[in-house]
Order: structure tokens, then sequence, then C-alpha cells
């Protein structure tokens, strides 16, 4: 038995009671029903934590928990399959789909915030009994993958051409089986509990599943074949079969059709057509096709000069970065030397692309120039109309713009508006074309000086002044993206678009947090069409052939395989035909589309995990590719199967520095996942990823590692402190005993001494908040009321409570309920925390206000002192019983606690503390501390806090820092200056209370 199982929840009603708000005569209880089922496991489960054990250490050997075992721990529940999906309690099953990271990637902070989130979800929910299916797998990275291993070979002095596109794939493909597990293991490391049984690659096999597919054709529609649709044509696939025994089922059932339709005068006789599906990705490409949605033209795309490829907008990033703005005069036509229009530009050297010049119409200084003709510099006389269109900012510039459609997306939408005509002069390795004249064959970066200095020299140059550009480059090159009009494959999106809002409209999918509802509307509703092929060899190929000899935009073939190509193409242009396939590879994102379903069989509809687990339960990813892969799942799952892919989408925050910048390599603030958790451990590294905000970032700081890792380790010693109180294993009647104990009825609750009733009923209420949070994805707050629960109420309150039962004289009984409370309420923390912190759990389950006081007043933790307690009759003769357990708890000298109905003579010179209704306490502050040190301490202090303040709102009262410093820097500043001046009042609110005290005293 392992906390990664199921069996330990189920429903159960339980008591709440906090004891200390009410006296036992007026004392109310209530029962309420739980989800978590705060219960006994069986003892046997225990066996694996003993000493001997090979998997796991005893905290009654170990002084505390140790990071190297979490590996062994990992091993061994995915050696017991507890990452498996059961059906033993026949749940619904809980499924979430794991974001597939790139094969080429190495785990960063983003990776272990998903994987922790995650693992949270599956593992509560396995914990419920739900069958629970966690799916994992990596990427291809077409682009990614691809300049790996170019940059590999050309370390060898090998370049791709080469070796020709089999011999690099093949490459690639050793390249994979060398390094592409390392992300994989990484995850492993962060504990995600992930059935790897089930772990799929974008381009692996079991997404490569070959099928058979049969044509059987009939003169006319036999009755019996009615269910399949109303077409002559009947479609038999087979899956994973050999190709002869589906050939020969095919031979059957053409023959059972033709007995069917012999009756018939009009029944001709069944042929039969093999074809083949390589994969899922070609037939959703091919299916998109017959319905009209896929088509092929020269669209403006994102360019890569150094791969040679399109690339997606989500593998663009810009950036600020100092450039020029260069000034030009373009002459008028016909008109006098006067006549010119001055525009500005950033790229001088797309203006042999120029097709039009254009102002603002309502702008009165180029009114007389509309409809007239400018002269293009540098083109031996080539004219442009001149033209008004609203789009031109009068203010930018000199307000008059040129339009170079084919190397601007906003110049190619005008002109695409307009009807002008679109001129490409660029190469696609970033040269200059033949349209370019003089400049053919000159770099981009070459050509813009080029041209300037021509410009110069024949008198069109006005000026030129610095500028910051916003810079589109490569996110894998880092080269600048090229605008640039290309023929590639695109996907009609307005109509798959229409289905996926609907989707969210109609409650079928919830998105979390609900503020992102509008990011998704709005991208849905201006949605453009996308491009999905990329200029590469390695990705899966576009299923297109084309017939030798004929024009490639107007004849072509989609075919699920090379065989059902050619029998197409025999078909339509005789058997001597011949056919070669496009070399394009689709984008890395289609088949990312696809991934909830085809890795679940699709399109084996009939497939088990398709019909178990299909549709998923919930998608978490970053909120920055909402876009990019989530919409797009829920188009192509609505488009293919019918439903959403999901029934929820939780999306996470980026991590940032403790500064709140972004991590980067630059700044040299990147934490490595890896090295964090061999310093804290990975429990501490998730627990303090976990205690974000849904869609919010996170700042991760050293000192919350710290504090984490100091939670592993007093759960360590707690759970070392109750081994060490529990009986002896050779006790049988005092575990019998121990394990007879129930602490889940209103009976037993009112049976127990006041700190194990109150612990428990706190214990319950824990349970019942935490189990709402978890079901509301508030795992935040979960953690938090875990945390305080545990190290407030039970490590630093119960646990000393019940020394009291251990080493003070009391009865064996009192010590026995000690014991079994101790157990019950530290298994179901471990319940409880399990999803956070699975190691440290797992490890040991196979096994404040007075103290408050004395921290802010920094009393010396030997010192005792005195207390008045305050309530009325009847709670002071129930709680006057446990006078031994509250002096130990809050360090008081036991000869000095007074239990009284009314406040002490010294009240105004004590320090006073409400406990709960009814319930208060004083403290004389005199014998807390010195309070004229005191005094003379917080005043120094004050001081120094208040000079660290005024120098923060100096900053932020200057102008050029507010103006020049980054916006992360910034807003850490005023976080900053908000917590000193908080400070600062508590400081001076603490100083005129001893003061006050000073005063009444003299």
């Amino acid at each position: 038995m392992a906390l990664s199982t199921p069996s330990l929840l189920s429903c159960r009603s339980v008591c709440l009671l906090n004891p200390i708000r009410f006296a036992p005569s007026t004392r109310r209880f209530g029962a309420r029903p739980f989800r978590w089922n705060p219960c006994r496991p069986n003892r046997k489960f225990f066996s694996v934590m003993a000493s001997e054990s090979e998997v796991f250490t005893s905290p009654e050997i170990a002084k505390s928990f140790d990071f190297a075992s979490e590996e062994r721990i990992y091993s061994w529940w995915e050696a017991q399959g507890y990452f498996k999906p059961s059906f033993d309690r026949g749940a619904d099953p809980f499924v979430i789909p794991m974001p597939p990271p790139n094969v080429t990637g190495s785990l960063h902070m983003g990776h272990a915030m998903f994987v922790t989130l995650e693992d949270i979800m599956v593992r509560y929910n396995r914990m419920k009994g739900r069958p629970t299916l966690w799916i994992p797998g990596t990427d291809h990275a077409g682009i990614a993958t691809q300049l790996v291993v170019e940059k590999m070979l050309a370390s060898e002095g090998i370049k791709r051409a080469e070796l020709g596109r089999e011999e690099f794939t093949k490459r690639v493909w050793e390249w994979k089986e060398k390094y592409g597990g390392t992300i994989t293991n990484q995850i492993r490391r962060l504990g995600a509990s992930c059935d790897w049984t089930r772990e799929h690659f974008t381009l692996d096999e079991q997404l490569s599943r070959e099928h058979y597919w049969y044509n059987i054709k009939s003169g006319r529609e036999p009755s019996h074949f009615r269910q399949f649709g109303s077409c002559s044509v009947v479609t038999i696939r087979f899956t994973k079969i050999d190709s002869v025994i589906a050939l020969a089922l095919a031979v059957v059932l053409a023959l059972w059709m033709e007995a069917l339709t012999s009756s018939c005068v009009l029944a001709t006789r069944s042929t039969i057509e093999e074809c083949r599906n390589d994969e899922a990705v070609v037939e959703a490409f091919v299916r998109l096709h017959e319905k009209g949605l896929i088509y092929q033209g020269s669209y403006m795309v994102n360019w890569s000069p150094n791969l040679q490829t399109a690339v997606s907008d989500l593998e663009v990033e810009y950036s600020e970065e100092p450039g020029t703005l260069f000034y030009i005069k373009y002459r008028v036509a016909g008109g006098s030397r006067d006549d010119f229009l001055t525009i500005a530009t950033t790229r001088p050297e797309t203006l042999f692309g120029d097709t039009a010049i254009a102002v603002n119409p309502e702008d009165e200084r180029y009114a007389k120039y509309i409809g007239r003709q400018a002269i293009v510099p540098l083109t031996f006389g080539r004219h442009v109309p001149i033209i008004a269109d609203r789009y031109v900012d009068k203010e930018f510039g000199t307000g008059v713009l040129k339009i170079s459609p084919g190397h601007d997306h906003n110049d190619y939408h005008i002109a695409r508006k307009l009807g002008l005509p679109i001129l490409n002069v660029m190469n696609k390795d970033g040269t200059l074309n033949e349209v370019a004249g003089l400049y053919c064959g000159l770099d981009r970066f070459e050509a813009r000086k080029k041209v300037w200095s021509d410009l110069e020299e024949v008198g069109l140059a006005v000026k030129k002044e610095s500028h910051v550009l916003r810079v589109p480059r490569s996110q894998r090159g880092g080269e600048v993206i090229e605008p640039l009009v290309s023929k590639q494959w695109f996907v009609t999106m307005e109509p798959l678009a229409e289905k996926a809002l609907h989707a969210v409209e109609k409650g079928q999918l919830t998105i979390l947090p609900e503020r992102f509802e509008k990011t998704y509307n709005h991208w849905l509703t201006n949605i453009k069409d996308w491009c999905i092929s990329r200029q590469l060899w390695w990705g899966h190929r576009i299923p297109v052939w084309y017939i030798v000899g004929k024009d490639c935009e107007e004849e072509y073939i989609v075919a699920r395989s090379a065989e059902e190509a050619l029998l197409k193409a025999h078909e339509k242009y005789g058997k001597s035909v011949e056919i070669y396939q496009d070399p394009d590879v689709l984008d890395t994102w289609f088949s990312s589309a696809l991934w909830p379903f085809s890795t679940l069989g699709w399109p084996d509809v009939c497939a088990e995990d398709f019909k178990k687990f299909y549709p998923t339960t919930i998608l978490e990813t970053g909120h920055d590719i909402l876009f990019f892969w989530v919409a797009r799942m829920v188009m192509m799952g609505i488009e293919f199967t019918g439903n959403a892919p999901f029934s929820y989408v939780y999306l996470h925050g980026l991590i940032r520095d403790s500064q709140g910048r972004k991590m980067s390599k630059t700044l040299g603030n990147v934490v490595d996942p890896i090295d964090t958790i061999k310093e804290y451990g990975t429990d501490a590294l998730r627990f303090t990823l976990s205690l974000g905000t849904a869609g919010q970032d996170l700042n991760l700081s050293t000192e919350r590692l710290i504090s984490n890792k100091a939670l592993t380790n007093k759960l360590w010693n707690a759970g070392k402190f109750i081994l060490q109180n529990l009986p002896n294993r050779s006790d049988v009647s005092a575990w019998e005993q121990l394990l007879a104990y129930k602490f889940d009825t209103e009976e037993t609750l009112l049976e127990l001494p006041l700190p194990e009733c109150w612990v428990v009923s706190e214990l319950h209420e824990l349970i019942d908040i935490v189990t709402t949070s978890y079901d509301k994805f508030f795992f935040g707050d979960a953690g938090r009321e875990i945390y305080d629960f545990f190290w407030g109420d039970f490590a630093d309150w119960y646990i000393e409570a019940s020394k009291t039962r251990f080493y003070h004289s009391w009865s064996n009984s009192v010590a026995s309920v000690a014991q079994g409370v101790l157990l019950y309420v530290f298994e179901n923390i471990l319940i409880l925390l399990h999803p956070f912190m699975p190691f440290v759990t797992e490890e040991l389950w196979q096994i404040r206000a007075i103290r408050n006081a004395r921290a802010e007043y920094s009393v010396e933790p030997a010192k005792r002192i005195s207390a008045s307690i305050v309530a009325s009759t009847d709670v002071l003769d129930y709680i006057s019983s446990e006078k031994q357990v509250l002096a130990l708890l809050s360090r008081l000298d036991l000869q000095h606690v007074h239990f009284v109905e009314s406040p002490p003579d010294n009240a105004k010179q004590s320090v006073h503390l409400v406990a709960g209704e009814g319930l208060e306490a004083y403290i004389p502050l005199a014998d807390m501390v010195d309070i004229s040190a005191e005094l003379q301490r917080l005043s120094k202090r004050l001081s120094k806090m208040q000079s660290e303040y005024d120098a923060l709102v100096a900053r932020l009262n200057s102008p050029s820092f507010i103006e020049k410093a980054p916006e992360e820097v910034v807003r850490g500043v005023r976080e900053k200056a908000s917590n000193a001046e908080e400070k600062i009042t508590l400081t001076k609110n603490r100083l005129a209370f001893l003061q006050s005290t000073v005063s009444s005293s003299v």
C-alpha cells in the first residue's frame, strides 16, 4: 500500500467541534458530510517502513529525510504499477493529457510548474478512488530538433543537403534515441505519477498506426447496409491486423454484399480497392481537405532565412532594439522639383517592392497629390499610385507610408483590401532577387547600407535618425524574421473557431481562471487562417502528391499513403503517370492539436482507451499558449470527435525570479530545477510552486524554498516523535487498543480530553476546507491551510501537549488516547499533503496566540512567565483541568497561572490576548521583557526602517527612475515600499503600547 494508490477516500460524515469556543453546558455538535475520508488505513501497509526495507527509511533511524531516496521511492511506485488507471471502484475516470515538452528540451521551471500542478490533480483524484490516467509524451519539435542535429552534423563538417533527406532523417532518429529521454527522466525526477506505459511521441509508431482500408462498391445501396450511411460505397477499416487477413476479410464482406444485392435487377459485381492510413495526423489532414478546409496558396508568412522555413507566430519573439529611421524623397510624377513626398522607413531595401504611396485622406498637407503617381527611387522611373487610406498615422514620421505588400504584414493586408499588386524583392535566403535590379544578390542588411548610400548620392536621402525598433526574431535561431509571401498550405479556421466559441458559451468547456475566456473569445473571433506547412525534413510529411509534368497548384492528390495516391492518379490520369510527394512537413502544432485524442487511439474510435478515457477531464498548461495550442485542440477535438477534448482548461502563470523579472540567460537569473532539487528536495520545490494563484505569475525566491525545506524537516521530526512514542511492536494488546480508537463520530469526540478533542475537530474542519479547495482547483489555498494546521496546530501545539501525557505521570489510558490521536491526525495530514509533497509523505506513511506574543517580544524560549486566564465559570471549570498542558505549551510558570472571571489589577501593564469568544489571557509585560531596553531597541529599529523607507520613496518620486527602469524593477520597489510602510506602522503601534504601560505604572 502507498499513498500513490486509491482506497483511502470515501464519503463519510464526521463531526466538527471547536471545544475552546463552547462550555460543556452550551456546546453544540453537528455532523457534516465530507468527501474526504479521514480513515485509519490497514496497519499491514506500514510494514514497508521498517528499517530493514530496501525502499524506505524510518524516521527512527534517520536524522532527516534524505533527498537521495526520492528516486528510489519513485522507482518503487513505478514498479508497483501505481500510476496505471484502476477501475476497481467503477467511478468516472479522471484524465489529463500532459503538454508534451520538446524532445530537445531540458527541464526548466515552466516544466516544473506544470508537472507539480498536474501531479497534484492526478494524485488527489487517484486517492479518491477515481480511475486516473495522466498521459505523458514528448513533441518531435520540428524546427528545434532539426536545428540541433544540423549543428551536430556541422561540427563534423557535414551539411544536411549532402546527406539527403532519408539519411538525414535517419540521423535525427538516432539522435532522438540517444538524447530524447533526457526530458522525460527529469520529469520523473519531479515525481510525475503519469502512466509511462502509455508514453507517446508525436512521431512514434503509436501515432503512426498502420490501417487497411477497403472500399466495397455496389451498383445500388442494399437495405442491410443502411446503418453505414446513404451512399453506395461501404468503407471498412482494419486496425493492427495482418494485411493478408485484412484482405481476406474484405473479400468475404464483398461477397456477402454481392449476395445481399443479387436479387436486385440493377446489382453489379462489387470491386475492392486497398489503401492504407499511415498515421492519425495524415487522417486529420485528409478529412479537413475533403471538407474544403485545407487549401494551398501564396500568402504572407513569417520566414526564417537561416532555417529556410516558415515559422509560426509562437516561434517569433519581438525585442526592442536600437535602429534607424530613414527619410527618403519620392518625387511626384509630372511635378516640379518641389513636388515630392518624404517617407520615413526602417527598411529602405524593400522600396523595390513598393506598389503604392499612402497618405491619410484627412491630411491636408498631401490632399493635392492623392490620385497622382510617385516615382520609386533607384528603379529607373517606376511609377506607383498615391492613394488615401485611414490606416496611415498622420503623426508617425512624415505621415506618408510606402506600401510594400511583399514584406510587411500590414502593407500586405492593405494591398489585399485595395487590390494592389504584390512584389517580392527577396530570395528565401535573405538576399535580394532580380526585382531589386542592380542590388540583386546582396544580403538584406548589406543592401540596406548600399541603398542609403546611393540615395545620398542622388540627392533623395533626406536624413536618418535613431529609432527604437520592435524586431521579430526566430525563437530557435535568433535571426531576424522576414515577412515574406510564400506558397504554403493553410487551414480555413473560421468554421472551426465558431464551434470552439460555442463550446465555452454553452458551458461544455470551462476556462480557469475565468478572465481568460475573454482572451480566448477575442482570438477565435478574430482568427486568421493557419499556415500549417514547414520547409523541413523532420516531421509529418504533408500527404499531398503531385503529377510529374503538371502544374503543382492545379493538379495534386491528397491521399492517406503513396499507394492510395498512385491508385487515384492512375484512375484520373492513366496508368503511365508518375507522382512525387510534397517535400514539406506539417507544423508541429498540427500534430499537437490532435494530442488529447490521438494518444488514446483516434482515428480508431473503437480503441479501448478512446472509449474509456475520451473526452479527457482537464488540460493544464501555461496561459501563454492559450491560442497556439489550447484553442486548436478544442477546434480539432470538436471537428473530429464531436466533443470538446476536455471539460476544463486550467492556466498557470510564468515563473519569475525573486524580483519579479522574467528568467533569462541574459539576466543570469535562470534557476535550474534539478539543482534546486539537489539542494532543497523535490517536495520543497513542488510545495513552493504550488502556492501561486491560477493564471498569475509566481516570484520564486530562495527564502520560500528554505522555508518549505524546513517544512519537510518538520514533518520528518513529527513522524520521528510519533514513532518513538508508539507502543512496542511486541505489545499486541497495546496495538489492538490503539487501532480500536475511532475519532469520527460525535460520541467519540465528546469522550476525548480537551487537547485531543480540539485537534481532531480542527482536523475535520481542515479536511472539509482542503477538499473544497482541491475540487475548485484552489491548490494554493489548500497548501496554505494544510501548512498552517500542521505547523501551528499540530506540531507546535498538540505534539507539545501530548508530551504531558507521556512524560508527566499520566495514566496509561490517557497516554494511549494521545497515541491514537497523534497517529490519526498525522496520517490524515500525510494524506492531505501527499499530492503536494509525495516523497516525504510516502516515506512517513510507511510508518499560536500566547506563543506568538512571546515571539513578538523576543522572550527567551526557556523563560517561564505568569498569566491570568479570564473566562466565565463554566469555561474555567472546563479548561482548568488542562492547566498543565496550557503551561507546557505556552512556557508558563505553572505556579503562577491564575484562572479568574475578571481582568487582573495589572491588566494595563499586560499583553492582552483574545483566544476565543469568552476566553482571554493577560500576560504581565514585565515578565516578558525589559521595557526600557525594548523601547530603545524598537526606537533604533524604527529609525533604520524609516531611512530605508525614505530611500525607496525617493526612488519612486524620481521621474528618471520611473521612466528608465524596467517595469518589473519599478514594481519591485513599490512592493518593498509598501511592506516597509506596514512594518513602520506596526513598530510605531508597539512603541506606543510600551510607552503607555510605562506611563500607567508611574
